[in-house]
């Protein structure tokens, strides 16, 4: 096992229990509202076919399979996916599990009405592959659906002479969060992308963004916990996930 495989198994078990997630509704970010008031899912029938990447503990893919969706969830971490199946479980959801890191990805693993990943691409320093990737797993109308941290929420929020705001040294280098392990070895890291940068990806893969969200925090997000709370005077303000639905050319 790998250290960053190790990384999400020991991380898995603390994330899990600090943070809430409703399976009630789609989410994409923390303290943001959910699908049932973006309103950014497609319209999906009975046996449509979605794919979640860096399902975590794949609450997204347990709200469509509730919709009639066939779900298939991946994820990088063992410890992950053992309480998906078991949150699966509870909730009765049918869904195919893989374990799977989002740079092993290939176009064999099916063909998909909707790939979508909630705060999960950001972990993947190869997203033109896997954005590549993704185009040719799409049905003709299929829907790619993907969030991000915003790039905005890598500055830092000041308040300076009464006033609050942000301070970001520069927007066109951004590097990325790293995460390191008790040894000082880095282990993970998540990037920040532009728009532009996730539309000239997206384009020279055949996909053109059909919708673009920047939304602030609400009162009863589907995802949420205390750390997150404390940015909540943050997220008010500035942005705090950017949200991307794309489909073919």
């Amino acid at each position: 096992m790998n250290s960053k495989h190790a990384y999400w198994d020991r991380f898995a078990a603390e994330y899990q229990q600090k943070t809430q997630i409703s399976c009630k509704d789609f989410h994409y970010g923390p303290l943001i509202p959910g699908d049932k008031q973006l309103g950014l899912l497609p319209e999906l029938k009975s046996g449509a076919k979605s794919l979640e990447l860096a399902c975590g503990a794949a609450q997204n893919s347990i709200y469509l399979a509730g919709q009639g969706v066939e779900c298939t969830a991946l994820d990088i971490s063992v410890e992950q996916l053992k309480r998906a199946a078991a949150l699966a479980d509870i909730e009765k959801a049918d869904i195919n599990f893989f374990q799977l890191d989002l740079e092993e990805l290939i176009p064999a693993i099916g063909c998909f009405d909707l790939i979508h990943s909630a705060y999960g691409l950001n972990f993947t320093a190869e997203l033109e592959k896997v954005i590549s990737c993704c185009a040719e797993m799409l049905t003709a109308q299929g829907i790619l659906l993907f969030s991000l941290p915003h790039p905005l929420f890598s500055a830092e929020f000041l308040e300076l002479d009464g006033e609050d705001g942000l301070f970001l040294r520069n927007y066109m280098n951004i590097p990325p969060e790293e995460r390191y392990d008790e040894y000082g070895v880095l282990i993970e890291r998540s990037f920040f992308h532009g728009i532009s940068e996730i539309s000239a990806l997206l384009d020279a893969n055949g996909l053109s963004i059909l919708r673009i969200a920047e939304p602030a925090a609400c009162l009863e997000p589907p995802y949420t916990s205390q750390v997150w709370e404390q940015y909540r005077e943050q997220f008010d303000k500035f942005p705090s996930t950017l949200i991307v639905k794309a489909g073919r050319t």
